[in-house]
């Protein structure tokens, strides 16, 4: 039997990267799939890759408006909700004294509040239906390692370790688990442009104890194990997957300030 047989999962930033790894993955373990993305071409792409059992929704999780209908439309197409994985983020870099207020609010809207949305109406519905669930939360090692540049991301990943940390306090009472997952340096799209720079990836994987990049796949075998029936007792954890470099420090040289990673990148 498959680890996920019967439930229906929604999933933010699924068009690729982590997100696509665990609808994938999913999927493949017996789940219904709704794949939320703000890039339409791509996850309508990647949703009829996977298949019958994945449906397409285009939108921002900055949007109210949007969340509510990903919520709805799942429901409608798929009939409940089981599994909410809000994996939607962006990142880019600024020192503090050049950093536009512009930019600074857009990363905490999509890492911080699009995450907040999700909770909000994915534990609506869950609450709703009465059977509990789990909702899981892409957070970071950045949510408790400062990196220079990363003020904004920083600030945003360390409000969804505790934000989750709320809400398995408050949902807790209706059988609804809440965990958060702290990627290490995974090969996604929004670390292209860090992985671009001489000599990064080197250094990483020379400051991570298993010695190598974490690949979208690690990171959605954790959601997989906190979406199912493995986990049962496990609610308000941020659970680092990477390598173990959090037990380790960064490389000296590592700076984001780099001219060519000032973008924001979609994870």
């Amino acid at each position: 039997m498959s680890q996920l047989d019967g439930k229906i999962a929604l999933i933010t930033g699924a068009a690729s990267g982590i997100g696509l790894a665990a609808a994938q993955l999913f999927a493949g373990e017996g789940a219904q799939v709704a794949m939320f993305d703000r890039n339409a071409d791509l996850v309508n792409e990647t949703a009829r890759e996977i298949g019958s059992s994945a449906l397409a929704i285009s939108g921002d999780v900055t949007s109210e408006a949007d969340v509510a209908n990903a919520v709805a439309g799942c429901v409608e197409r798929f009939g409940r909700l089981d599994i909410g994985f809000n994996n939607a983020g962006i990142a880019g870099a600024a020192a503090i004294h050049e950093q536009e207020l512009g930019h600074f609010q857009h990363v905490v809207d999509v890492c911080l509040t699009g995450v907040f949305l999700c909770l909000k109406h994915q534990s609506q519905q869950l609450i709703a239906q009465g059977q509990g669930g789990s909702l899981i939360n892409t957070a970071s090692i950045n949510a408790t390692q400062a990196t220079k540049g990363l003020s904004a991301y920083c600030s945003a990943k360390a409000g969804v370790a505790m934000l989750t940390k709320v809400a398995a306090l408050e949902l807790g009472e209706h059988g609804i688990r809440v965990n958060a997952i702290g990627p290490g340096h995974t090969r996604t799209p929004m670390t292209s442009r860090a992985r671009e720079v001489d000599g990064f990836d080197e250094a990483m994987i020379g400051a991570t104890p298993l010695g190598r990049l974490g690949e979208p796949e690690d990171i959605a075998q954790m959601a997989l194990y906190l979406a199912g029936d493995a986990s049962p007792w496990v609610s308000g954890q941020l659970l680092y997957v990477d390598g173990g470099i959090t037990v380790n420090e960064l490389p000296p040289g590592f700076n984001p300030l780099e001219s060519r990673l000032r973008q924001p990148r979609d994870d």
